[in-house]
């Protein structure tokens, strides 16, 4: 039997309270650590030779822009592939206003705010929430699988290399349906959610997969951009660059309680580039800056997918759709 709705309700409120305390707790212990170390290591990173270079920044504001687009369209692609119906601009819209919910403390306000955007423009609330888990699985699968593609390019050991390659497999077959929906489907119940009620072919998984790989890819490129706009570093270094920022974003979404991951993506990242950046104070400072370009890109491209989609928007449009694609299968 299930509780009743009042008793569940004030079962959970303690257990929310505990949970923010947490959270804030736990983002005051990550500021406190890395304002610490730049105190200690300040004198690292003012005698560097720090140079602006507006080309190479201007050329990873575009690969940024690029970026999040690809993100966009990566949204709306998973959101066809559920046979939901709806333009471009308006999965864009809704896609870039909710990720910058993950500035909130907690991940929730993201996906709470990206279904409420989502169910008000019509489309059906099940596969909308199958879709965001979707979402969230090829963005980290294709974090991984680029990082272990490119671990060879980065420091070339015989066994590490070939255990890193060991993960490309191991993500395909985490990903196929048969795997994949159980898995789900006990996670789901730890959240006390609903399973899934539909998953993915494998084929529309895979070109997905290797889709999100080329938007890291391009992300790490506007990383290494960044770097050589402040420091001199060389196109041997881009693997290394872009496999940090991919192992960086893994890092900050296993850090949940942690605002977007503010402070510990950070921190992977100089962890992982100190050796070709000049130190780790140097790297951190780096990653901080990172952070500040990313952040103020992001804010453009959702005030310019707003304002486009407001002047495309169809007032006819809102009819609720809940159609299976030929790329779908039912849950086994």
């Amino acid at each position: 039997m299930t509780a009743p709705l009042g008793d569940g309700g004030q079962s959970r409120a303690p257990r929310h309270t505990l949970t923010r305390v947490i959270q804030v707790v736990f983002m005051v212990a990550v500021a406190v650590v890395v304002i610490l170390f730049l105190a200690r290591s300040w004198s690292q990173v003012s005698s560097f030779d720090w140079q602006l270079r507006p080309l190479p920044l201007l050329a990873a504001t575009v690969c940024f822009i690029v970026y999040y687009a690809l993100g966009a369209l990566l949204w709306w692609l998973i959101l066809r592939a559920f046979g939901l119906p709806g333009k471009l601009a308006q999965a864009a819209v809704v896609w870039g206003k909710s990720i910058l919910a993950r500035y909130l403390p907690g991940t929730v306000f993201m996906f709470a705010g990206r279904l409420w955007m989502s169910v008000r423009q019509g489309l059906a609330p099940e596969p909308v929430s199958a879709a965001m888990i979707y979402e969230q699985v090829l963005v980290v699968g294709g974090a991984l699988l680029t990082a272990a593609v490119l671990f060879p390019f980065w420091e070339y050991e015989r066994t590490i290399t070939a255990w890193s390659l060991l993960g490309v497999p191991l993500v395909l077959i985490v990903l196929h349906p048969r795997v994949f929906a159980p898995l789900a489907g006990w996670g789901l119940r730890l959240l006390h959610r609903p399973p899934l009620q539909r998953v993915m072919s494998f084929g529309n998984v895979c070109l997905l997969l290797v889709y999100t790989v080329v938007v890291w890819l391009i992300g790490g490129l506007g990383c290494w951009l960044t770097a050589a706009a402040v420091t001199d570093v060389s196109a041997a270094d881009l693997p290394v660059i872009t496999a940090a920022f991919a192992l960086a974003f893994v890092a900050g979404m296993v850090a949940f309680l942690v605002p977007s991951g503010i402070g510990v993506r950070e921190g992977v990242l100089a962890a992982a580039t100190a050796g070709v950046l000049g130190g780790g104070a140097v790297a951190l400072a780096w990653a901080l800056l990172l952070r500040l370009w990313l952040t103020l890109v992001e804010l453009a491209f959702v005030a310019f997918v707003t304002v486009l989609e407001r002047a495309t928007r169809d007032p006819a449009a809102g009819d609720r759709h809940d159609h299976r694609s030929d790329g779908m299968k039912e849950t086994p």
